[in-house]
Protein backbone atom coordinates (compact mmCIF):
# COMPACT_ATOMS: atom_id res chain seq x y z
CA UNK A 1 0.00 0.00 0.00
CA UNK A 2 1.42 3.87 -0.80
CA UNK A 3 1.22 6.04 1.61
CA UNK A 4 -2.42 7.54 1.46
CA UNK A 5 -3.40 4.54 1.74
CA UNK A 6 -1.80 3.55 5.22
CA UNK A 7 -3.32 7.18 6.58
CA UNK A 8 -6.39 6.25 5.32
CA UNK A 9 -6.59 2.98 7.12
CA UNK A 10 -5.50 4.69 10.16
CA UNK A 11 -8.28 7.57 9.87
CA UNK A 12 -10.87 4.72 9.24
CA UNK A 13 -9.75 1.96 12.72
CA UNK A 14 -10.24 6.28 14.58
CA UNK A 15 -13.38 6.61 16.40
CA UNK A 16 -12.87 10.23 15.92
CA UNK A 17 -13.76 10.26 11.81
CA UNK A 18 -16.70 12.39 11.43
CA UNK A 19 -18.83 9.03 9.81
CA UNK A 20 -21.71 8.20 12.76
CA UNK A 21 -19.97 5.66 14.13
CA UNK A 22 -20.10 6.96 17.47
CA UNK A 23 -24.33 6.70 17.51
CA UNK A 24 -24.15 2.57 17.20
CA UNK A 25 -22.89 -0.32 19.65
CA UNK A 26 -22.15 -3.34 17.07
CA UNK A 27 -25.03 -4.93 18.44
CA UNK A 28 -24.04 -4.62 22.04
CA UNK A 29 -26.69 -2.51 23.45
CA UNK A 30 -29.75 -4.85 21.96
CA UNK A 31 -27.61 -8.15 23.38
CA UNK A 32 -27.06 -6.48 26.64
CA UNK A 33 -31.27 -4.87 26.84
CA UNK A 34 -31.95 -8.60 25.81
CA UNK A 35 -30.30 -10.61 28.65
CA UNK A 36 -26.85 -10.99 27.89
CA UNK A 37 -24.65 -11.34 31.06
CA UNK A 38 -22.01 -8.34 30.95
CA UNK A 39 -19.17 -11.14 31.52
CA UNK A 40 -20.58 -12.86 28.32
CA UNK A 41 -19.86 -10.10 26.02
CA UNK A 42 -16.62 -11.12 25.11
CA UNK A 43 -18.03 -14.01 23.59
CA UNK A 44 -20.68 -12.61 21.89
CA UNK A 45 -18.25 -10.22 20.25
CA UNK A 46 -16.34 -13.50 18.66
CA UNK A 47 -19.22 -14.66 17.22
CA UNK A 48 -20.46 -11.70 16.02
CA UNK A 49 -16.91 -11.38 14.32
CA UNK A 50 -17.41 -14.23 12.65
CA UNK A 51 -20.77 -13.85 11.29
CA UNK A 52 -22.29 -10.50 11.15
CA UNK A 53 -19.00 -8.47 10.75
CA UNK A 54 -17.47 -10.84 8.69
CA UNK A 55 -20.30 -10.92 6.60
CA UNK A 56 -19.57 -7.25 6.19
CA UNK A 57 -15.86 -6.99 5.42
CA UNK A 58 -16.88 -9.81 3.08
CA UNK A 59 -18.59 -7.53 0.92
CA UNK A 60 -16.48 -4.73 1.21
CA UNK A 61 -13.79 -6.90 -0.35
CA UNK A 62 -16.06 -7.72 -2.99
CA UNK A 63 -17.26 -4.13 -3.17
CA UNK A 64 -13.89 -2.98 -4.00
CA UNK A 65 -13.43 -5.02 -6.63
CA UNK A 66 -16.43 -3.64 -8.38
CA UNK A 67 -15.34 -0.09 -7.60
CA UNK A 68 -11.68 -1.33 -9.19
CA UNK A 69 -13.06 -2.74 -12.19
CA UNK A 70 -16.34 -0.37 -12.97
CA UNK A 71 -18.83 -2.66 -11.96
CA UNK A 72 -22.49 -2.16 -10.57
CA UNK A 73 -22.21 -1.91 -6.74
CA UNK A 74 -26.05 -2.99 -7.15
CA UNK A 75 -25.32 -7.31 -7.33
CA UNK A 76 -23.14 -6.92 -4.26
CA UNK A 77 -25.57 -5.01 -2.57
CA UNK A 78 -28.25 -7.67 -3.24
CA UNK A 79 -25.82 -10.24 -1.77
CA UNK A 80 -25.53 -8.38 1.48
CA UNK A 81 -29.05 -7.87 1.77
CA UNK A 82 -29.66 -11.81 1.65
CA UNK A 83 -27.21 -12.47 4.34
CA UNK A 84 -28.39 -9.57 6.43
CA UNK A 85 -32.19 -10.61 7.39
CA UNK A 86 -33.10 -8.47 10.06
CA UNK A 87 -34.40 -4.81 8.47
CA UNK A 88 -32.91 -3.35 11.24
CA UNK A 89 -29.56 -4.06 11.24
CA UNK A 90 -29.79 -3.01 7.27
CA UNK A 91 -31.15 -0.08 8.23
CA UNK A 92 -28.49 0.38 10.69
CA UNK A 93 -25.98 -0.15 8.14
CA UNK A 94 -27.53 2.36 5.46
CA UNK A 95 -27.46 5.06 8.17
CA UNK A 96 -23.75 3.99 9.28
CA UNK A 97 -23.43 4.36 5.11
CA UNK A 98 -24.51 7.61 4.45
CA UNK A 99 -22.54 8.87 6.88
CA UNK A 100 -19.01 7.40 5.89
CA UNK A 101 -20.79 8.49 2.14
CA UNK A 102 -21.19 12.31 2.89
CA UNK A 103 -17.11 11.85 4.22
CA UNK A 104 -15.83 10.22 1.30
CA UNK A 105 -17.92 12.57 -1.21
CA UNK A 106 -16.50 15.63 0.39
CA UNK A 107 -12.58 14.48 0.28
CA UNK A 108 -12.50 12.53 -2.81
CA UNK A 109 -15.85 13.95 -5.22
CA UNK A 110 -14.67 13.19 -8.44
CA UNK A 111 -13.97 9.87 -7.66
CA UNK A 112 -15.38 7.53 -10.03
CA UNK A 113 -15.64 4.82 -7.32
CA UNK A 114 -17.12 6.88 -4.94
CA UNK A 115 -18.93 8.44 -7.88
CA UNK A 116 -20.63 5.10 -8.72
CA UNK A 117 -22.25 4.33 -5.33
CA UNK A 118 -24.66 6.76 -5.86
CA UNK A 119 -24.85 6.55 -9.99
CA UNK A 120 -28.61 6.73 -11.60
CA UNK A 121 -30.04 8.12 -8.52
CA UNK A 122 -29.50 5.03 -6.49
CA UNK A 123 -30.06 5.08 -3.03
CA UNK A 124 -27.41 4.85 -0.43
CA UNK A 125 -25.33 2.01 -0.06
CA UNK A 126 -24.85 -0.14 3.26
CA UNK A 127 -21.74 0.55 4.78
CA UNK A 128 -19.57 -1.84 3.37
CA UNK A 129 -20.34 -1.07 -0.02
CA UNK A 130 -18.83 2.11 0.45
CA UNK A 131 -15.95 1.03 2.86
CA UNK A 132 -15.36 -1.07 -0.35
CA UNK A 133 -15.51 2.23 -2.92
CA UNK A 134 -13.21 4.10 -0.23
CA UNK A 135 -10.65 1.02 -0.73
CA UNK A 136 -10.67 0.85 -4.23
CA UNK A 137 -10.24 4.48 -4.20
CA UNK A 138 -7.30 4.92 -2.10
CA UNK A 139 -5.59 1.74 -2.42
CA UNK A 140 -6.23 -0.25 0.33
CA UNK A 141 -5.29 -3.76 -0.32
CA UNK A 142 -7.93 -6.55 0.70
CA UNK A 143 -6.37 -8.09 3.69
CA UNK A 144 -6.13 -4.27 4.89
CA UNK A 145 -9.51 -3.68 4.45
CA UNK A 146 -10.74 -6.61 5.92
CA UNK A 147 -9.09 -5.81 9.36
CA UNK A 148 -10.12 -2.42 8.99
CA UNK A 149 -13.44 -3.40 8.91
CA UNK A 150 -13.31 -5.67 11.73
CA UNK A 151 -11.41 -3.75 14.14
CA UNK A 152 -14.28 -0.86 13.46
CA UNK A 153 -17.30 -2.77 14.09
CA UNK A 154 -15.72 -4.49 17.17
CA UNK A 155 -13.80 -1.29 18.87
CA UNK A 156 -17.76 0.26 18.58
CA UNK A 157 -19.11 -2.11 20.44
CA UNK A 158 -16.41 -2.02 23.02
CA UNK A 159 -16.61 1.55 23.21
CA UNK A 160 -20.24 1.19 23.77
CA UNK A 161 -19.74 -1.10 26.61
CA UNK A 162 -17.45 1.08 28.45
CA UNK A 163 -21.18 3.45 28.55
CA UNK A 164 -23.56 1.03 28.88
CA UNK A 165 -21.53 -1.55 31.80
CA UNK A 166 -18.52 1.17 33.03
CA UNK A 167 -15.44 -1.11 33.63
CA UNK A 168 -11.58 -1.12 32.85
CA UNK A 169 -10.97 0.22 29.53
CA UNK A 170 -7.75 -2.02 28.92
CA UNK A 171 -10.17 -5.12 29.56
CA UNK A 172 -11.86 -3.63 26.70
CA UNK A 173 -8.92 -3.63 24.87
CA UNK A 174 -8.58 -7.35 25.08
CA UNK A 175 -12.14 -7.75 24.37
CA UNK A 176 -11.21 -6.56 20.82
CA UNK A 177 -7.70 -8.14 20.54
CA UNK A 178 -9.47 -11.75 20.91
CA UNK A 179 -12.53 -10.96 18.50
CA UNK A 180 -10.16 -9.53 15.79
CA UNK A 181 -8.16 -12.61 16.49
CA UNK A 182 -11.12 -14.88 15.79
CA UNK A 183 -11.14 -13.81 12.50
CA UNK A 184 -7.17 -13.80 11.28
CA UNK A 185 -7.38 -17.55 10.09
CA UNK A 186 -10.04 -16.82 7.62
CA UNK A 187 -8.63 -13.37 6.37
CA UNK A 188 -6.28 -14.88 3.40
CA UNK A 189 -9.66 -16.66 1.99
CA UNK A 190 -12.06 -13.82 2.44
CA UNK A 191 -9.00 -11.13 0.30
CA UNK A 192 -9.64 -13.87 -2.83
CA UNK A 193 -13.58 -13.34 -3.25
CA UNK A 194 -14.20 -12.15 -6.40
CA UNK A 195 -17.78 -12.26 -6.83
CA UNK A 196 -21.20 -11.69 -4.58
CA UNK A 197 -22.46 -15.18 -4.94
CA UNK A 198 -18.97 -16.13 -2.92
CA UNK A 199 -19.43 -13.52 -0.01
CA UNK A 200 -19.98 -15.95 2.86
CA UNK A 201 -23.49 -16.29 4.39
CA UNK A 202 -22.89 -16.64 8.23
CA UNK A 203 -26.08 -15.83 10.36
CA UNK A 204 -26.44 -14.44 14.01
CA UNK A 205 -30.65 -15.58 14.43
CA UNK A 206 -30.12 -14.28 17.94
CA UNK A 207 -28.41 -11.02 17.50
CA UNK A 208 -30.77 -10.24 14.36
CA UNK A 209 -33.86 -10.87 17.23
CA UNK A 210 -32.25 -8.68 19.64
CA UNK A 211 -31.48 -6.20 16.93
CA UNK A 212 -35.08 -5.87 16.01
CA UNK A 213 -36.73 -5.64 19.49
CA UNK A 214 -34.09 -2.74 20.12
CA UNK A 215 -35.33 -1.16 16.99
CA UNK A 216 -38.74 -0.71 18.85
CA UNK A 217 -37.39 0.22 21.93
CA UNK A 218 -37.15 4.43 23.21
CA UNK A 219 -35.23 3.45 25.84
CA UNK A 220 -31.99 2.88 24.30
CA UNK A 221 -28.61 5.26 24.13
CA UNK A 222 -27.50 3.82 20.50
CA UNK A 223 -28.98 2.95 17.31
CA UNK A 224 -28.44 -0.47 17.18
Amino acid sequence: MDSLAHTVTLLLADARLPSGGHAFSAGVEPALQGGLARADVGAFLRARARTTTLVDAATAVVARRAGLSGESYAPVERAWAARTPSRAARTASTDLGRGLLRLAQRLWPQSPAIVALTAGGATTPPRPIVLGAVAAHTGLDPEALIRVAVYDDIAGGVAALLKLEPGDPVDGVRLVLDACAAVDPLISQLAALDSPEAIPASSAPQAEAWTEAHATTNRRLFRA
